[in-house]
């Protein structure tokens, strides 16, 4: 493990290699008036935009804390080694032409070099290679080759991100969120995100902190950075980008292809209590929720407009999100009614209309009457003119009123702009001083909302077993037929249908005669079997049976056949399957289940180990959770009956997790107070 990024991030000297690339450090260094030392080392310039080159590194006056080492990647090598001998406090690695070039370069220089370059480093801390650097806008540092936009602040949140150019658009932002740190990760070759993420959340002026995720490289980094978090309550929020697959070998279930590796990270950041956002609007306004105020811990909201488009809008807008608008009270109502006269529909949302628009005491009494009440999020809609062009003088009173009524608010109060260019950065930053959160978009601003519920929820538990994760071996394995798995789905209190495994047509007629019931008649050995015609239900007279037998037995050339009582009277098909992923650990998937589930995609993935209230919350955002609930008077399931043997799964997997790779339920038929495993298969290693 490297040292502590304290000297790298908050240097008093500069170190910087190359030549064109370094020249831009340094301006960008002078231009931010940073206060201590910058050294250059090249070996034929005698000075770059005015700094005294050295030739080499043992020529610079002591050892620099912090250095941009912008030459190429060969040289790279070479330089960090020489640091590292002279007890730099970091480096910033430039150059491309490494790790990230694997995929193409089959010769695999790129990976060879980078494994030197960390060798070469020991425990000198190492941002990239392929990394843009940083900026540290508390202490007016950078190590940062191009142009940026923001400025020195107090305090404010941590960005971190893997590509340079999504950190150059960020620092451009205009909606007065104070950004504290902005680093590039590059390829993390020794120093990854949540590691870097760690040491920030150290620094009190750090509120807290955004990832731009490409790709997790330690999950149970990730699991202390999030522990670390709920302690210091400094939330963080992730922008998870990029769909690799699952490790090759597990991609025999259905599971596989459904709980790939960015439903999987997903997972974990959620498992985590880390906030998961769809994009960079998203991720800024969450970023703003939490630097001004604190995660969300539930779903009564209340919104307020002086137009009825702006109720209806935000009221269609929040229904995907599940969020409920309460009833104003008789209280509220007698409040607001006083301000807004007997002409205004009082409702939550509320359009109060522009009757007491230029009334500063009428607006504040309405305002208040709304902050007074325990919403866990209260929205205010108001765009602002465009500046320059046209004048805000008639939104005084009202913003006047607002930052008034504000002093009593018992819920977090937001000020949020149905377009994103309509919230002016200055007009920002003063709400940030009165404590009321400028947001920006009404979609995405409820976006933010809703990813911060996930947070607090994960703060109230007060302590939740590891994560299941380890550098699985890539061993062989092997695939338990459909009889194999069920057996061991018996075993562990499962319910599976009576079946035997047949060869021939005597032993056929005889198990259907045992049976004395319809039958389902299969072929063992196929892993989707409805694919190849390796499955018929419904069978009940022996004429049917045999025919479908000689038939089954010609297309699939199978020498074993399963033959089970049929299971009826079934509300809903279920898949439930356990995956080891490699990248982010053991996985359950819960989705609506049959030939069709990969299709409609009707799934909800956890990150193991879950309990049981966990289980019970997946099936809820299911699409069909109305069936199982009973829809529309209909017989609703007994949930309890399917979170038991999930839960039955989930134990059978912790305990045989060195040897199981992965389990499939699929269908798992739903009855009104049972279910059944229909189909199974678990692969595991040997």
């Amino acid at each position: 493990m490297a040292r502590s990024l304290n000297r790298l991030l908050r240097p008093k000297t500069i170190a910087v290699y190359g030549g064109s690339w370094s020249k831009n450090v340094v301006k960008e260094l002078k231009k931010n008036s940073f206060l201590g030392e910058i050294w250059a080392v090249h070996p034929t310039k005698k000075s770059i935009e005015g700094i005294k080159c050295y030739r080499t590194t043992f020529d610079l006056p002591s050892s620099p804390d912090a250095v941009f080492v912008g030459v190429n990647r060969e040289k790279t090598v070479s330089i960090i080694e020489e640091l590292s001998v002279i007890d730099a406090g970091g480096v910033v690695c430039f150059a491309s032409g490494f790790s990230e070039t694997s995929v193409d370069d089959k010769s695999d220089q790129g990976k060879t070099l980078q494994d030197k370059i960390v060798k070469a480093a020991g425990k000198m801390p190492i941002l990239g290679p392929n990394c843009y650097g940083f900026i540290n806008y508390l202490d007016n540092v950078l190590i940062w080759p191009d142009q940026h936009g923001g400025e020195q602040v107090n305090k404010g949140v941590a960005i971190l991100t893997q590509s340079s150019n999504i950190a150059i658009n960020l620092t451009m932002q205009c909606r007065g969120l104070p950004i504290a740190y902005v680093i590039t990760v590059g390829n993390q070759s020794q120093l990854n995100q949540a590691q870097i993420a760690s040491e920030l959340l150290q620094d009190p002026r750090v509120t807290a902190v955004g990832l731009h995720i490409e790709g997790i490289i330690n999950p149970k980094d990730f699991e202390k950075l999030a522990r670390e978090a709920k302690t210091l309550k400094k939330g963080i929020v992730a922008l998870k980008v990029g769909k690799s697959k699952l490790a090759e070998n597990a991609t025999v279930s259905h599971t596989a292809s459904m709980a790939g590796n960015y439903q999987g990270a997903i997972a974990l950041l959620n498992k985590l209590g880390i906030a998961t956002v769809d994009g960079l609007e998203s991720l800024l306004n969450t970023l703003m929720i939490l630097h001004v105020h604190q995660p969300i811990s539930g779903n009564k909201i209340a919104s307020l407009s002086c137009s009825g488009g702006e109720a209806s809008l935000i009221a269609d807008l929040a229904e995907p999100f599940n969020f409920r608008f309460p009833k104003l009270s008789s209280k509220q109502k007698g409040k607001l009614k006083s301000a807004l006269g007997n002409l205004v529909h009082l409702s939550n949302p509320l359009d109060y209309q522009t009757y007491i628009w230029n009334d500063q005491v009428k607006l504040t009494v309405a305002f208040r009457s709304m902050m007074e009440e325990t919403y866990d999020f209260l929205f205010i809609i108001m765009d602002l003119p465009k500046q320059g062009r046209c004048s805000s003088d008639a939104w005084y009173p009202a913003i006047a009123a607002l930052k008034e009524a504000k002093k009593v608010a018992k819920c977090p109060v937001g000020l949020i702009t149905s377009l994103e260019e309509n919230m002016p950065e200055k007009f920002a930053k003063d709400l940030i001083k009165h404590s009321i959160i400028p947001l920006t978009g009404l979609e995405n601003s409820l976006a933010a909302v809703k990813a911060l519920q996930n947070v607090s929820m994960q703060w109230k538990v007060k302590s939740t077993p590891s994560i299941i994760w380890e550098r699985w071996p890539n061993e062989k394995s092997r695939v338990l037929d459909e009889y194999q798995s069920k057996k061991v789905l018996s075993r562990i209190g499962i319910n599976v249908p009576k079946g035997f495994v047949i060869t021939d047509k005597n032993s056929l007629l005889n198990k259907f005669r045992s049976i004395k019931k319809a039958v389902c008649l299969k072929a063992i050995g196929i892993n989707h079997k409805t694919d190849v015609s390796g499955v018929v239900l419904g069978i009940d007279n022996e004429n049917e049976l045999l025919n479908k037998f000689n038939n089954m037995k010609r297309l699939t050339r199978s020498k074993e056949f399963l033959i089970e009582r049929q299971v009826d009277n079934c509300l809903v098909e279920l898949l439930i399957g356990i995956v080891r992923d490699p990248q982010h650990g053991f996985m359950i998937t819960i989705a609506e289940g049959g030939v069709l589930s990969e299709l409609r995609k009707d799934s909800v993935t956890l990150c193991m180990p879950c309990n049981k209230p966990e289980i019970a919350r997946a099936l809820e955002k299911l699409k069909i959770w109305p069936l199982l609930n009973g829809y529309r008077n209909k017989k609703a399931a007994n949930i309890n009956n399917i979170v038991l043997a999930i839960f039955s799964l989930q134990c059978y997997a912790l305990k045989e997790r060195a040897r199981l790779v992965e389990l499939e339920i699929n269908p798992l038929l739903v009855k009104s107070n049972q279910v059944v495993a229909a189909d199974a298969l678990i692969r595991e290693n040997y």
